[in-house]
């Protein structure tokens, strides 16, 4: 009979193919893709983290993952030897497989703790915590408590790492109340795996949920281009469509209720029409005063703060991108990118980059925007952290207008949107020979990406980086100055 890790316990519960797969279609497995690897390698970095809150443990983990002997037997010494601390404590029991990042005696005392690097407990964080219970306590160590350890997000850094970066939840009760629970699907999954028949399971909203499927690629290979789950915010609607067997969007029926966009959409597919409603446009933008600021900030959002005075995930600004359009047509540009050194050399890279906005932002005209929520959210998080700023940031707030409302409120659509109202699905329609490919950063994933590791390493982490950020962000904001003229233009 097979054994269970709890990673392959929690796919199971989440859909016996994909467990079964895991074993029998490794083939079908796609590589693992770089914002995967990323998680994965935060996880490791968060883990070596809440080490250091339990210090001087010894490391039961084991030096080849194919036997996993070594690692059981250490266990039991440590244990029977009282051991304080001990990492990736290793036990296995009925088929399964479990190792506890932190085994911590306390009090007299044996404390479970599973670090994770969210700033909440989940439910799939229950799941695998109640396999590690149940069989801690079928291989003899039933722990007396249970804790999920997480990053604290109210936790605010002021230099070196502290115990507060972390909190410890205790959630004992709630993994004893889901051993019956767990039993019963551990039997369930082994059994299933002893079959050498593929499981009949249906593709359902479970294929990305708690986690995307390593496998969906080949579980959904019937699913068409344009396909009923490409419906903007389609969502249950989407799920009643398949199971009525419709597939396609255009294949939906005249009746079949769509919100506005989402009949765009179909109409779009079916005839390759495009809608502008020239009033509704008119007026959302006839009121925006000249000149006209096109505005985007670029950020880092890292688990580990990197400035003192944030929080861990939260959004800081490194970089923005500004094109002045005045009335007469003319158009100018300026930038601000900080130095990845003046996050941890003394100076403050968020006062260096108000100061330049003070600089380059004039005392009239709207700033145009797409989502100004990001933008508005980032200008008065600066203003917190500077009340002496306060009144100079809340005015460009104030001030702050946004294009996304055009396109996402479905007053202009166009079929080359599918079902986006992004900046880059809407550039294709009104510029088709506007493209990002020519640049070596194509996206503000990657932009932040780059950056993150640029401030880690106090310099920037290739040759010529800074020049591919700043030519990358100038895009952005391009991008917004070639849609606003379209706009007006039609009204």
């Amino acid at each position: 009979m097979k054994t269970l890790s709890k990673s392959r316990f929690v796919s199971g519960v989440q859909c016996e193919k994909k467990l079964w797969y895991s074993y029998y279609r490794k083939d079908l497995q796609l590589p693992t893709d770089e914002p995967t690897q990323a998680i994965f390698d935060l996880g490791h970095q968060i883990g070596n983290l809440a080490q250091n809150r339990f210090p001087n443990g010894k490391d039961a983990t084991p030096e080849d993952f194919s036997d996993f002997s070594p690692s059981i037997e250490k266990t039991k010494l440590w244990i029977a030897e009282e051991l304080e601390t001990i990492y990736e404590a290793t036990f296995t029991a009925k088929n399964a497989l479990c190792m506890l990042d932190i085994l911590h005696r306390m009090n007299g005392e044996v404390w479970a703790i599973e670090v994770k690097n969210s700033t909440s407990v989940k439910d799939y964080h229950l799941t695998d915590a109640s396999l590690q219970y149940f069989v801690m306590k079928e291989a003899g160590y039933a722990p007396d408590k249970f804790f999920l350890m997480h990053i604290n997000n109210q936790y605010i850094k002021n230099g070196e790492l502290t115990d507060e970066f972390f909190h410890l939840e205790d959630i004992t009760d709630k993994v004893l109340s889901k051993q019956t629970w767990v039993e019963e699907n551990l039997e369930r999954l082994l059994v299933m795996l002893e079959n050498k028949q593929e499981p009949n399971v249906s593709i359902g909203a479970h294929c990305s949920s708690p986690f995307a499927c390593d496998f969906v690629h080949h579980c959904w290979k019937h699913i068409p281009e344009n396909s009923v789950f490409e419906l903007y915010r389609g969502g249950n609607k989407a799920w009643e469509l398949y199971k009525q067997g419709i597939l396609k969007i255009e294949d939906i029926e005249d009746d079949f209720p769509l919100t506005h966009f989402q009949h765009l959409q179909r109409k779009g597919l079916r005839n390759q029409e495009q809608y502008i409603n020239k009033e509704a446009i008119k007026n959302m933008i006839s009121s925006w005063q000249f000149p006209l600021y096109f505005f985007d900030f670029e950020t880092v959002f890292p688990a580990i703060p990197v400035l003192d005075g944030t929080r861990p995930y939260q959004q800081v600004p490194f970089q923005y991108s500004l094109h002045i359009l005045e009335e007469d047509g003319k158009l100018s540009h300026k930038e601000f990118l900080a130095h990845p050194e003046d996050f941890s050399n003394g100076k403050n890279p968020l006062k260096l980059l108000v100061e330049q906005l003070k600089q380059d932002f004039g005392t009239d005209g709207n700033i145009v925007t797409y989502n100004q929520s990001f933008e508005v959210a980032r200008l008065n998080e600066l203003a917190n952290i500077f009340p002496e700023d306060a009144p100079f940031l809340k005015n460009l707030v104030s001030r702050v207008v946004d294009l996304l409302p055009v396109f996402q409120g479905g007053f202009c659509y166009f079929p080359e949107m599918k079902n986006s109202a992004s900046i880059k699905s809407v550039l294709p329609a009104v510029a088709p020979d506007f493209t990002y490919r020519n640049l070596v950063i194509q996206e503000g994933g990657t932009a932040s990406s780059l950056y993150h590791q640029s401030i880690l390493q106090q310099k920037f982490v290739e040759e010529n980086l800074a020049i591919h950020l700043l030519k990358y962000c100038e895009l952005d904001t391009y991008a917004m100055v070639v849609i606003c003229q379209f706009l007006l233009n039609v009204v």
